[in-house]
């Protein structure tokens, strides 16, 4: 009897063709049976020879589900909406395009969605490597690791705590969530060269107001891998303000503005602490790198108001010339 798919490793990806065929090659060597899993690719316009990437692996690989769609609405929240969308099971596994992947994943991810069917929702453990070196860098303070895609709250399994949850790299979403609650806010997440983010956040956030508790698997893991060029200053100050900006965009409301400014004050706050620890053990390049990061979020943050400011005038003038 011929196996079906119980599981969709969907992999969103946008200009990423030389990672993204290295994480293809990892779930082509799985030790599970190909035939238990689909592979999902969504194209979000990649312009850097990914279609060449996928043809090659489709005519190395016949014997597994193997699927790519392209996405011309451009944008991650896109991306996955439309991976929902196509996906040929009720389980799907998101993973990025720049991870590599112990040939147990595949088999993993399966017993776990199987034996806990009471799981709509559930994030792994991510470690993170860095292209060209041996460890992570060490003008990185530990408290910022998250912005390279560590996530790591041990090895075993638990519920997630409230101000903690599954992150996109390494997350197992049912599709019966999307059908009660709807997709990704598409107004969120990164779109082409634009470093938004928060759509998981969003979503999560959600799903958690209706009742549904989200897992911690630290069993499944994953490498996220970093190439030289996302530690530039003008990448991280990028991502850094796009990370400012969609926390401003989450804002609804007055109210809720004031309150993630407080917020954002708070942490900026805590930083300074963190910053002055560092200094008085000789740590200047961690310290100065934790000031910028709490700076350029504010900028962000605060670019995120004057457009809103901008929108609601361009309105008003719509209005008056009517």
């Amino acid at each position: 009897m011929e196996s079906t798919p119980q599981i969709t490793v969907a992999i969103c990806t946008y200009n990423r063709s030389s990672y993204l065929r290295d994480t293809l090659y990892d779930l082509a060597v799985q030790k599970t049976d190909k035939k238990l899993y689909e592979i999902l690719v969504i194209d979000n316009n990649s312009s850097d020879g990914t279609e060449a990437v996928c043809d090659r692996f489709r005519a190395a690989n016949p014997g597994h589900f193997f699927k790519v769609v392209k996405e011309e609405k451009q944008g991650l929240s896109h991306a996955r909406n439309r991976a929902v969308a196509e996906s040929g099971t009720e389980i799907l596994f998101f993973i990025d395009d720049d991870v590599r992947l112990p040939d147990e994943y595949v088999g993993k991810a399966i017993q776990f969605s199987n034996s806990r069917p009471q799981t709509l929702a559930a994030g792994g453990r991510i470690e993170v490597a860095f292209d060209g070196l041996e460890s992570h860098p060490d003008w990185i303070p530990k408290p910022l690791m998250p912005m390279f895609g560590l996530h790591n709250l041990g090895e075993g399994s638990k519920i997630y705590p409230l101000n903690n949850f599954p992150r996109g790299g390494n997350m197992m979403i049912r599709k019966s969530l999307f059908q009660a609650f709807g997709g990704f806010d598409m107004t969120l997440g990164r779109m082409g060269d634009q470093l938004l983010g928060s759509e998981e956040k969003a979503f999560f956030q959600r799903i958690r107001k209706n009742g549904v508790e989200l897992s911690y698997w630290g069993e499944l893991w994953l490498t996220h891998r970093i190439p030289p060029h996302r530690l530039e200053k003008e990448y991280l100050r990028r991502q850094s303000v796009g990370i400012g900006y969609s926390e401003g965009i989450r804002a609804v409301n007055r109210l809720q503005r004031i309150g993630k400014y407080m917020s954002e004050l708070l942490k900026l706050g805590v930083s300074l602490f963190l910053g002055i620890c560092h200094l008085l053990r000789g740590r200047l390049k961690p310290a100065l790198f934790l000031l910028r990061f709490r700076a350029w979020v504010l900028q962000g943050f605060y670019n995120s108001g004057k457009a809103e400011k901008n929108d609601r005038r361009q309105i008003s003038n719509n209005r008056l010339s009517e």
